[in-house]
């Protein structure tokens, strides 16, 4: 079987693809993957061959992302989706993807669920597509949003019209979310796999300063995600965090993301300490909560663990994500729009003090540890394709 995966270039949407392209390679089946020249490292370290496609680049967003700035906060999510994800990028992302699709003829497309060029090309090629849930779906598919402007680009390639976006209704999924997270869909076929199980008894990771090794004071990791740090007008978002783990008994590890140099922002507190990335599985079998932006990699990989965890959304996926951890009793959610340091120190706290909080993240891990293996959906895969 050849299988090809698509991705927009961002990490956090990428990674959550690397189980499932090792698990493809593991098996024997030739996998490519598609994506922005941004990710071909990565990309490279998994041993899949790499097939770039366009990209807007900073410079073709930054128009967009300076008018998003004019939308209504509650709308920015919608701007983001249409203008964006399925406007900007899949234009750009169009001319090489079909280009490569016609060439290396795969069996079977396997798109990151935001990299919408896919999904258009598998139905000019008659190729199955499937979209990987990396989010949470009922906010994520906005159709309202995405159809229109997939329209365009539909028109583009001489396909027919999807006024009530169908082509995605149908669309069928894999995804590492449990059932209490994301219960079935009724209309669509959906595979739930685990990715690696946490290691159990790791060692520190040696981003941990030394000094904290055997202390009382519990250990505590916190981030916002690889691309706040790239938006100015969320670093202040750092700050925030940065003050309420200095007012809670705790140590701390802040990770930053790769766009935000540590050093930019200002006294850190005597009990945290600053990294641009540490690997979150090193850390999530040491750590007593986590305090993050609520993106689902990180929200995924924190439950896996069974840590609770305390929850300030930024954007996108991100307050749906907060309100299920809460919803099920694995954490707590402090909205950062008018969140204090206060708020956010005050629901640590509570999720270190009361034993809830780890017995509901727990029960959550064994859920998920019940999921067939990612080994699993290459046979999954090649199901379809017949």
């Amino acid at each position: 079987m050849r299988v090809l995966f698509t991705s927009i270039r961002n990490i956090g949407h990428y990674q959550p693809l690397v189980p499932l392209i090792e698990g493809c390679l593991a098996e024997g089946h030739e996998t490519l993957v598609s994506a922005p020249p941004d990710l071909a490292e990565r990309v490279a370290k998994t041993g899949a061959e790499f097939l770039p496609f366009g990209h807007p680049g900073d410079a073709g967003l930054e128009p967009l992302w300076r008018a998003m700035r004019e939308v209504p906060e509650g709308e920015r999510g919608s701007f983001v989706m249409g203008k964006i994800f399925a406007g900007a990028c899949v234009r750009a992302a169009l001319p090489a993807l079909l280009e490569h699709v016609e060439k290396r003829k795969p069996d079977v497309i396997v798109r990151e669920a935001q990299e919408y060029a896919a999904l258009l090309v598998g139905e000019k090629t008659g190729v199955p597509s499937v979209r990987v849930g990396i989010s949470l779906e009922a906010p994520l598919l906005n159709l309202h949003d995405v159809v229109p402007a997939l329209g365009e680009h539909r028109k583009n390639l001489g396909l027919a019209v999807d006024a009530a976006g169908e082509a995605l209704a149908r669309e069928r999924i894999v995804t590492q979310f449990p059932p209490s997270f994301w219960p079935d869909p009724a209309a669509q076929q959906l595979f739930r796999f685990r990715a690696a199980s946490p290691v159990d008894n790791a060692p520190l990771p040696k981003a941990v300063p030394s000094a904290w090794s055997g202390s009382e004071r519990p250990l505590v990791y916190a981030t916002l995600g690889t691309v706040a740090g790239s938006m100015n007008e969320l670093t202040s978002a750092y700050r925030l965090v940065l003050d309420a783990l200095g007012s809670v008994p705790v140590h701390a590890l802040l990770t930053t993301g790769e766009a935000l140099d540590p050093a930019s922002l200002g006294p850190i507190p005597d009990n945290v300490h600053v990294e641009r990335f540490v690997p979150q599985a090193e850390l999530l079998g040491h750590v007593r909560a986590v305090v993050c932006h609520g993106g689902s990699g990180t929200v995924l990989g924190t439950l896996a663990a069974g840590v609770p965890m305390v929850v300030v959304p930024l954007f996108a996926d991100q307050p749906t994500n907060a309100t299920e951890v809460a919803k099920v009793g694995a954490g707590l959610s402090v909205p950062y729009a008018g969140a204090t340091a206060e708020a956010i120190a005050q629901a640590l706290t509570r999720v270190l003090r009361e034993s809830s909080f780890t017995d509901r993240a727990r029960a959550v891990a064994a859920e998920i540890a019940a999921l067939p293996p990612v080994s699993a959906v290459p046979a999954w895969l090649e199901d379809l394709k017949r």
